[in-house]
């Protein structure tokens, strides 16, 4: 039995996220036919890092399988990426020891949250950014980032049907930085995230920046008060790297 690591990126537009449902399009499900179209079986059964929700893009998700097949990485990247659709690509396979799995050896995840700036739609940025209408005061955003760093319990930043126990995580970084092209780019970085964790911390970050909300409002956050404000879009978000 052979173990393969492989790292994928998509664009999350057309599927309902990374795990295989009953009904719906996903990005697990397109990789395991086109695995099992390549290794000329029924069916080949992969593992990913986490999931992503409907609409979400990766760069560098991992996923695992294993195999009795004997692979050519190589080779199994070129094949399996001819049968996938244009939005999702396998940008490297290797084989691995028999301990690693993709979800339960993972350190941390780099996700990055993206918006541009502009009173009028940009086609060519709005498939992965969020659109922001004025500008935002992007210092009171750091502060705002810098206070959410560390361990806390993100309980009011958490949306409704997670199933995950807990609400304790540790953000070991966040960072907002301007691209000089009208774009703005919050990156964080975590042992782990609660469902739609951070798309609202960087709604949160949003509104730090239109002056709605301060400091003292982000604290009470931490703190548990949940405050009222639009969750980011998923379109947004993308899951950056995963580290092992």
């Amino acid at each position: 039995m052979t173990k393969i690591k492989l790292t994928i990126e998509y664009i999350g537009t057309d599927f309902c996220g990374w795990q295989s449902q009953k009904n719906g399009n996903s990005v697990q499900d397109a990789i395991e036919r086109a695995l099992g179209k390549y290794f000329g079986c029924e069916f080949v059964r992969i593992y990913g890092a986490g999931r992503t929700d409907v609409g979400v893009h990766a760069r560098g998700q991992v996923a695992h399988f294993v195999t009795e097949k004997p692979v050519n990485c190589y080779k199994l990247c070129l094949g399996v990426n001819t049968a996938l659709p244009s939005t999702i690509a396998v940008t490297s396979a290797e084989e691995t020891d028999d301990g690693f799995d993709a979800r339960f050896s993972a350190l941390s995840k780099t996700y990055c949250y993206r918006v541009y700036i502009s009173p009028t739609r940009r086609p060519m940025l709005d498939f992965n950014h969020a659109q922001v209408y004025k500008s935002l005061d992007v210092a009171a955003m750091r502060r705002a980032a810098a206070m959410m760093v560390g361990t806390h319990d993100f309980a009011a930043f958490q949306k409704t049907g997670s199933n995950l126990k807990g609400t304790v995580r540790t953000v070991n970084s966040f960072e907002v930085q301007e691209n000089g092209d009208g774009t703005l780019s919050f990156t964080v970085n975590g042992n782990a995230f609660l469902y739609n964790q951070v798309r609202v911390m960087c709604g949160l970050l949003i509104e730090v920046g239109k002056g709605r909300y301060g400091t003292e409002d982000v604290k009470a956050m931490l703190n548990g008060v949940k405050l009222k404000f639009r969750t980011m879009p998923a379109k947004g978000l993308t899951l950056e790297r995963v580290y092992y």
